[in-house]
């Protein structure tokens, strides 16, 4: 066990250290490096959940065998131990020659007893595990535990951070490559459902005449499930609260009132929803929703990220459908030309 003042010195070096990082990839090899640090076996890795909340990534491992590492349960249904992480749970296991599941694991080679495995977590959403490895089968420190679980959530929250950051490089990409509007939203919701780590996403622009929302965007749903029937304004309470200019956020659909399609819904694996309204000049004409696998309560940050997208994405509309006016009034104007010189050869 180390002093407080070691534990101190660490939580400030990681801390300083996560600080000026801008890239997923070196901000993980940081976070294992810290760790490690204070760690007997100086053995760690980081599994970050996907976006279907199905399976586990392997996202940066130290100190660990190919064959271990190939070993890993990554199916998060297969896994009692995953799942008690992943709901949030750290959980400290001494003896690994068998883990919580019955299986043999291949500990003795890797020379450790025991792990501690901690939930990355951001606003009460867990975004991944970290596991970290013990040669000793005792159960570590309080002081310890804290220690890691301190650590573990200031690289939740960079990684968060760096997401976010790297997402506007692509919504800003997305928006540029087109002024064509289908494609260029296409490619929009696809960065946004990417970056937000989610399931998808659909962008729907209201009918007046009907009364419908018209999709003209969706990522990462089936096309059974796209076809499932029209949105009506009428019958989607939540649709019209959206388009009152509400922001909504559905924790679960299968229990709330005014989804349209709770059932279609989950079929298509999709539990929580967040849905934000398409505004220009004071006209919500539109709506934004992205879709989680998982539980997600949709915090500050996300609910401010979503609607600074649908924002942009309510700018390149416009943008777009001026251009379409411009390019009409163009072909009108060289069919217009073309008549005129008609008109002067004849004369």
């Amino acid at each position: 066990m180390h002093s407080a003042e070691v534990y101190l010195e660490t939580l400030q070096k990681t801390a300083h250290r996560l600080s000026s990082v801008l890239q997923e990839a070196e901000l993980i090899q940081i976070l294992l490096e810290q760790v490690v640090s204070v760690s007997a076996t100086h053995k760690a890795l980081v599994l970050l959940l996907g976006r279907e909340g199905d399976r586990l990534i392997l996202a940066g491992a130290l100190g660990l065998t190919d064959r271990y590492l190939e070993n890993l349960e990554l199916r998060v249904a297969e896994s009692r131990l995953n799942q008690q992480v992943l709901d949030g749970e750290l959980v400290v296991i001494t003896d690994l020659g068998r883990d919580p599941d019955g299986r043999q694991l291949p500990a003795a080679d890797e020379g450790f007893r025991g792990m501690v495995a901690v939930p990355l977590l951001v606003r009460d959403h867990v975004i991944g595990i970290l596991h970290v490895y013990m040669d000793t089968p005792d159960v570590p420190h309080q002081e310890e535990l804290v220690l890691l679980s301190a650590m573990t959530d200031l690289g939740a929250l960079t990684l968060e951070k760096v997401r976010l950051r790297q997402s506007l490089y692509r919504i800003a990409e997305a928006l540029s490559s087109s002024l064509e509007l289908e494609p260029m939203l296409q490619r929009v919701l696809e960065a946004a459902v990417e970056e937000m780590w989610l399931k998808a996403g659909t962008i729907r622009l209201l009918e007046t005449k009907s009364k419908t929302l018209r999709l003209v965007a969706a990522y990462g749903l089936s096309e059974a499930y796209l076809v499932k029937g029209k949105v009506h304004v009428s019958k989607s309470e939540i649709d019209r609260r959206v388009l009152q200019g509400e922001v909504v956020v559905l924790h679960d659909v299968q229990h709330e009132p005014g989804f349209e399609y709770p059932e279609e819904a989950a079929r298509e694996g999709i539990l929580s929803v967040l849905a934000v309204p398409l505004t220009l000049k004071g006209r919500t004409f539109g709506v934004l929703r992205v879709h989680s696998a998982r539980p997600r309560r949709f915090g500050p940050i996300a609910v401010t990220f979503l609607k600074s997208v649908a924002d942009l994405v309510s700018l390149a509309i416009e943008n777009a459908q001026l251009y379409a006016a411009l390019k009409a009034r163009y072909k009108d104007l060289k069919l217009d030309l073309a008549d005129w010189y008609r008109f002067l050869a004849l004369g």
